[in-house]
């Protein structure tokens, strides 16, 4: 059974921990999302790199979820999600494994495959959407990883958000607006302080963790965002 230590503190910045997950409305369809993997812009990816998706319903029960995946070259395209009544989604997003080979460069081979890279990350990406403002919203819903917003948000009014690792508070875990922009570190209560800005917002945090007795990887990186829309007289 593999062993995994906590690291508070990120160590690893290239392109396929910058990425991140996320929804958007699917123009053509209103019950229906898109889930999004970037950074600066949204990329196409392989279908099996999305390795769940879970909603949760107003009253708090997990709701039917319908995926649909699109290709559009390569292999590659998006996934769309069909959720009716849904008021959180949650999103678990693999890119991988990446190598860090002695030039400095960055490769998608494990370990095995790269013997001599210094070391070998999986970065995982999580998402929550948050649909709707009920009381689902400020509650967690037994996620190995969650952000948890502790009261509905305000634009330019401070929100607390609890950082939760296996339902318990974490402390100094970074949460801001991105891997490179300012971010407020969770204290000993697992409280960070976000401002929201009006219409919509992406919370990002990073959770990093060594690795061991892993044919694979030494490392994984778990970028977390949470999305959800703000105004100025919530």
């Amino acid at each position: 059974m593999k062993k995994i230590v906590f690291i508070l503190t990120a160590l690893f910045a290239f392109p396929a921990t910058a990425h991140n997950v996320w929804l958007q409305k699917d123009p053509q369809h209103n019950d229906t999302y898109v889930l999004k993997f970037g950074h600066e812009t949204a990329e196409n990816y392989p279908e099996s790199k999305v390795k769940s998706v879970r909603a949760i319903t107003g009253d708090g029960k997990d709701g039917k979820v319908t995926l649909s995946f699109r290709p559009a070259q390569n292999g590659k395209g998006e996934t769309h999600i069909k959720a009716n009544n849904a008021a959180i989604i949650y999103m678990q997003f693999d890119n991988g494994v990446w190598s860090k080979l002695a030039s400095g460069k960055f490769v998608e081979k494990s370990k095995k495959d790269a013997p001599d890279a210094e070391f070998s990350l999986n970065p995982v990406k999580l998402g929550k959407a948050i649909l709707s403002w009920n009381e689902q919203a400020t509650k967690p819903h037994n996620m190995s990883y969650e952000l948890v917003p502790q009261g509905k948000p305000a634009a330019g009014k401070p929100l607390a958000i609890l950082v939760l690792r296996n339902g318990s508070p974490i402390a100094g875990i970074k949460v801001g607006l991105g891997e490179d922009q300012p971010a407020n570190l969770s204290d000993a209560n697992g409280i960070a302080q976000f401002t929201p800005s009006r219409g919509f917002n992406k919370v990002w945090a990073e959770f990093n963790e060594k690795v061991t007795d892993n044919p694979d990887y030494t490392d994984r990186s778990i970028e977390y965002l949470l999305t959800f829309d703000a105004d100025e007289n919530q």
